[in-house]
């Protein structure tokens, strides 16, 4: 249903596909990024390779996807998202593993090697917000995901991704709110917030919004994965959050102390807030958690990739590689 409703051959070059955005017409770089983990999911390596072939055909100078391309294959908007490379890298690894082609290891670890380089500020292990922005002043809860950064770092042998998934936990704990466990959609290293540069964000970045409510569908996996007690530390504390509230009682914006201000209910929070449930041991939260998320339907690109993707996580094909 979803390959049919949001993928797309129009304005590609032979043999590539691309996935439609919001207003059906543009495609944003996020939107490949994720449709490559779930296609190597499922070891469909035909979409796999032509959401491949798309990324490919629109690199930056730094050998990094553009953010942004209208419907003609135009660059529309410059540069690249750190959370997309992040997730095309994995996605690469797992092609690898459910599909079995070397070429996605080779360019999994090019692609490590092209993050390593743009996308961590150095010196202070900060992910940046891209290739051209971001750092210290600027980063994104959102984009941290310090269980791809354990497994960037046992493929190519690299300490670095370590003290990367550290650093990401020191912000996420400077950022979070400790009794809901909710972050900000941008802060600054040191958890504050407004972030520079983020004027044009809903709320001026600092509720847990849109960007944000991702945040638990990165972090779970590093609980999942490793057992990693920062993650199990976070997940304990937004699963406390969302039993209070009530995970059919979710809607679609909150304050860092969790008052909600928002009355929509889509798999972006729903989805995202239930992987988190997979840290827990009550199975009738996870199973309530699970239910709600597949009864969740939704009217646009984002939130339907977002359930997909999140109930390939409940369903256990979102493994480590």
């Amino acid at each position: 249903m979803w390959k049919q409703k949001y993928v797309t051959s129009d304005g590609c070059s032979e043999g590539a596909k691309r996935i439609l955005f919001d207003d059906m017409s543009h495609i944003v770089s996020e939107g490949i990024g994720y449709g490559l983990l779930i296609s190597a999911m499922v070891k469909d390596k035909v979409t796999f390779d032509a959401f491949r072939k798309y990324y490919n055909a629109h690199l930056d100078a730094n050998g990094l996807m553009n953010w942004k391309i209208d419907a003609t294959g135009k660059m529309a908007g410059e540069n690249a998202a750190t959370d997309v490379d992040v997730d095309v890298a994995y996605s690469l690894l797992l092609a690898h593993k459910f599909i079995g082609d070397d070429s996605y290891l080779a360019e999994a670890k090019k692609n490590v090697g092209l993050i390593k380089k743009h996308m961590v500020e150095p010196e202070t292990y900060v992910l940046k917000a891209g290739d051209a922005c971001g750092g210290s002043m600027t980063t994104n809860p959102s984009y941290f995901a310090p269980a791809y950064f354990k497994v960037f770092g046992e493929v190519t042998n690299d300490d670095f991704w370590n003290k990367v998934s550290d650093k990401c936990y020191d912000i996420l704990f400077k950022s979070w709110n400790a009794e809901t466990g909710l972050v900000p959609d941008w802060c600054k290293a040191d958890g504050s917030t407004p972030a520079d540069n983020v004027s044009w964000a809903k709320f001026g970045g600092k509720n847990y919004y849109y960007d944000a409510a991702r945040t638990p569908w990165r972090i779970a996996k590093d609980y999942v994965w490793y057992g990693d007690e920062c993650a199990k530390k976070y997940c304990k504390t937004v699963n406390g959050f969302i039993q209070k509230l009530g995970i059919s009682n979710v809607t679609d914006g909150y304050t860092l102390g969790g008052k909600t201000y928002r009355t929509k209910k889509t798999s972006a929070f729903v989805g995202c807030f239930a992987v988190a449930t997979l840290s827990s041991n009550d199975q009738e939260f996870i199973d309530a958690a699970y239910s709600e998320n597949i009864n969740t339907f939704n009217d646009s690109y984002f939130y339907d990739i977002l359930r997909l993707l999140t109930l390939q996580m409940q369903h256990g094909l979102f493994v480590k590689y």
